[in-house]
């Protein structure tokens, strides 16, 4: 459920690679993105994530939405899973399943908070810049981060950040079992107000709950 989480900010338009660009460097990506990241309050977007597995070879599709609000307040929603924390408590619903499973949040190096992730990233990943892309209208910087954990499920992650508002567009996940997870952003607003009951869960009437608190 975190994988799906640290996915979620992500999307792929028609590329054309850049020829002669200039790439930035991975220090001026890195701090785009975390002055970015400061001055966001809120963030609500709708998101295509596409997984195409390894051994298999087959391919999914589905759309969601992601509401976050600092500090460490988020709301994932497909038609999979619903996944929520209000910075406390996490809830795991599976409609399928019909079943919710609760419980702490816990910041580490492997939570879904952006907070962490930016922070633990020198410490946590091998980072490099691979080049530029144009995708539509815009410029993106591909960043490329390979785990230093070499027992790490995560093989490698290529993230598309927009060079004019230094913002995540897409995200690619490779994992130890070759499946390929893409995350697309198709809409995006940034420090709209949003409630702080969007950060709490209900389980529907007939839903299991499993608490692990």
């Amino acid at each position: 459920m975190k994988r799906i989480a640290a996915g979620v900010v992500a999307g792929i338009l028609a590329v054309h690679v850049v020829a002669g660009q200039q790439n930035p460097s991975l220090a001026t990506v890195t701090g785009g993105m975390k002055k970015r990241f400061d001055t966001m309050e809120s963030v609500v977007t709708t998101f295509t994530q596409k997984v195409k597995f390894g051994f298999s070879n087959i391919r999914q599709e589905f759309s969601g939405t992601l509401t976050m609000k600092k500090p460490n307040k988020f709301r994932i929603e497909s038609e999979h899973q619903t996944l929520v924390t209000d910075g406390r408590t996490v809830w795991a619903y599976s409609p399928v399943n019909k079943q919710v499973v609760i419980d702490h949040y816990k910041e580490n190096r492997n939570t879904i908070s952006p907070e962490q992730f930016l922070m633990s990233l020198p410490e946590t990943y091998y980072a490099a810049v691979l080049g530029t892309e144009k995708k539509g209208e815009t410029l993106q910087v591909i960043l490329k981060l390979v785990p230093k954990d070499d027992a790490a499920f995560i093989r490698s992650v290529k993230l598309w950040v927009e060079m004019s508002s230094w913002v995540v567009r897409s995200m690619e996940i490779e994992d130890v079992n070759e499946t390929v997870t893409t995350y697309v952003i198709n809409e995006l607003t940034l420090n709209s107000p949003v409630a702080d009951g969007v950060f709490t869960f209900s389980a529907p009437a007939g839903t299991e709950i499993v608490d692990l608190r």
